[in-house]
């Protein structure tokens, strides 16, 4: 539904009785109004407006309205999706567009996701989001939207890897959601093209090698003699056993903890995507759980990866201890005891098993490095 209408009220009557003429605009239910220059008498309005002669007032909002449905008609053909306030804007402006720029797809993108953070998407998401959009703006000003070109992308794919110096994998990650953005932008007719669409993005994998059964146990038999070190390799541990990552991790609840006879169990929604997990628990994250009455030792990630480098400095682990490894390593050896991909991929919460894949991968490489004796 669209329409133009114009009012003239009795209120705001200067000395001489006349007021400005007031222009209202409906698309779809939303409206949107705006005060015009001409001046009427509110009651001579009325008469003026309706007359079939011709007069100065019907002529001016006639005037108007033909330009407005010019301009409405030109944004179908174009795609673009109309809002009221876009038609009251282009009579403001003197007839001429508003240029959508670069930095309005990205607050608009910034509203909609803010609003699916929590529900849709998790806070570790939207967080990438803005830092892409932060990083895109290091590199490109705030120019029209449709000015935006491959250079401009090109450029900002340089910035990531060569001034942030970005991992493959982190790149990809930066890129996509970038992308999704002027997808964005694309289905809302702000844009014809994407200039993203000529950009292949490599989805590289992260090079993480998971920890060994006899890694796991160094870490996990050694006394550190330092409350903090022996709380960090409790949780390490733990999220080893149970794959669990630093978000879901510091989420647990004791009102989490499910038991179906002699099993006990986490039943939960995976921060980062929304998707429901189910893990049973094994006699090590079991007996973690008891020890801290069911109340993880949570820290902050970033003390958490800190204390992880001492850990494997002093247990003279070469492998990068992260709060990810702990999560490959769990996956992994649990493929590798013969526990199905189907069962994995539900107890990592993904989606589908094409996630699960990954970890996949890695397990290959534990067969071919295994020395088969007779």
């Amino acid at each position: 539904m669209y329409s133009v209408t114009f009012t003239c009220n009795k209120q705001n009557l200067n000395r001489a009785g006349t007021t400005r003429i007031q222009l209202w605009v409906n698309v779809n239910g939303e409206r949107s109004s705006l005060y015009l220059d001409l001046r009427a008498n509110p009651e001579e309005f009325k008469k003026a407006l309706y007359s079939k002669k011709s007069n100065h007032i019907n002529r001016y909002c006639s005037d108007i309205r033909r330009r407005i449905d010019e301009y409405y008609t030109d944004c179908s053909v174009r795609g673009m999706q109309i809002q009221a306030s876009m038609l009251t804007d282009y009579v403001r402006n003197g007839f001429e567009e508003r240029q959508y720029k670069l930095y309005d797809l990205f607050d608009d993108f910034s509203i909609i996701i803010k609003k699916r953070k929590g529900a849709e998407i998790g806070h570790s998401t939207y967080t990438k989001y803005l830092l892409a959009i932060e990083q895109f703006k290091t590199v490109i000003p705030n120019k029209p939207l449709r000015a935006v070109d491959n250079n401009d992308i090109l450029n900002y794919k340089y910035h990531l890897k060569n001034n942030v110096k970005l991992k493959d994998s982190t790149l990809a990650s930066y890129l996509t959601k970038t992308k999704s953005i002027f997808v964005y932008g694309m289905r809302n007719g702000k844009i014809d093209k994407n200039p993203f669409d000529t950009i292949k993005i490599r989805k590289g994998e992260a090079n993480i090698v998971p920890l060994s059964k006899e890694e796991l146990m160094i870490i996990a038999n050694k006394d550190f003699g330092i409350d903090r070190l022996n709380q960090v390799r409790d949780l390490f541990i733990f999220a080893a056993n149970t794959a669990l990552s630093y978000c879901d991790l510091a989420a647990v609840r004791r009102e989490d903890i499910q038991t179906d006879g002699d099993v006990m169990y986490l039943k939960k929604k995976r921060g980062k995507t929304g998707v429901t997990y189910i893990l049973p628990l094994n006699d090590t994250a079991i007996s973690l759980l008891k020890k801290y009455d069911y109340e993880l030792p949570i820290i902050t990630n970033q003390k958490y990866n800190a204390y992880l480098k001492e850990i494997a400095n002093i247990c003279g682990i070469k492998k990068v201890l992260t709060t990810h490894l702990a999560r490959h390593t769990a996956a992994t050896l649990m493929l590798n005891s013969g526990i199905s991909i189907d069962v994995v991929s539900k107890i990592l919460g993904h989606s589908n098993t094409k996630m699960t894949q990954h970890y996949a991968k890695l397990l290959d490489k534990t067969v071919i490095n295994t020395k088969i004796e007779f």
